[in-house]
């Protein structure tokens, strides 16, 4: 199930203002999308937490629901293409597809849990991009699925959005680590080599005070060793802690409208 609290807007906002903007660069209208954590293509949404940050979700949500305006958000251009809600919340790549178009895009999705996995490829059959049934950690390795091809000619998106982050530990979970800093740093010195345009964004949640300054330095190392500028936003979670965003680019600059609608700028 999606988690239907504002950790979804803060990624999918970024997600889909940066897409469209990197789009905008190709002559074709085209984008290479590696996204590490598939999602089902639709999902419910979570019964929130007491005190759980929801008031973007559901602003978005609710302005979806109307027409258009004029210089509305992406965000909520996206959520009417797909009629989303929170009994039917749409992944990553189905906010996209309705951004950018479907078979524009091209890449891969990796997704662990078969029954998902199988909806993926059903709803990608006939396109340019593959989802595997693997772990990220495996799919950005040379020839996985999130791993820049050879042949790239279009503006790229890698988005990896683990559940939260930790300093030690390099189990193949759900988690984002320390020891992840050598394979991601490899597989965005593959994109940037390419001299296409491009950005990576990375996101986790729920990450309690103590743990921010420690993903943090994790995204500035990863920043630093792969050349790339980087930009960090946040929303608020529970309590004291925070969803967190960091964007590193290459070849490009933000859109005008960064960061999006509700979401905080800096760390």
């Amino acid at each position: 199930m999606a988690k239907g609290n504002d950790g979804n807007y803060l990624q999918h906002s970024v997600e889909v203002a940066i897409a469209l903007h990197l789009a905008k660069l190709s002559t074709q209208g085209a984008l290479y999308l590696a996204l590490t954590h598939g999602m089902a293509p639709f999902e419910p949404c979570d019964a929130p937490l007491v005190g759980q940050s929801r008031g973007l979700l559901r602003t978005a949500l609710e302005a979806a629901q109307s027409p258009p305006t004029p210089g509305e958000a992406p965000i909520i251009t996206a959520y009417r293409a797909t009629k989303a809600s929170l009994d039917r919340y749409p992944n990553t790549g189905e906010l996209l597809a309705a951004t950018v178009g479907r078979d524009r895009l091209s890449g891969g999705i990796a997704e662990v849990d078969a029954r998902k996995h199988a909806e993926l490829v059903e709803r990608w059959s006939g396109s340019g991009v593959t989802p595997a049934n693997s772990s990220w950690r495996r799919e950005v390795r040379p020839g996985g699925v999130l791993s820049c091809p050879a042949t790239l000619r279009a503006p790229w998106l890698f988005a990896a959005d683990p559940m939260t982050f930790r300093e030690g530990g390099d189990a193949d979970d759900d988690k984002l680590c320390r020891e992840d800093l050598s394979r991601l740093s490899t597989t965005l010195k593959g994109f940037i080599a390419s001299g296409e345009p491009g950005a990576a964004a990375l996101f986790v949640y729920a990450v309690r005070p103590n743990v921010r300054p420690q993903f943090w330095t994790f995204a500035g190392d990863l920043a630093a060793d792969s050349g790339t500028p980087m930009v960090s936003c946040w929303v608020p979670h529970l309590g004291g802690n925070r969803n967190l965003a960091a964007v590193l680019y290459s070849g490009v600059v933000l859109p005008a409208c960064w960061p999006p609608h509700g979401v905080h700028a800096g760390r």
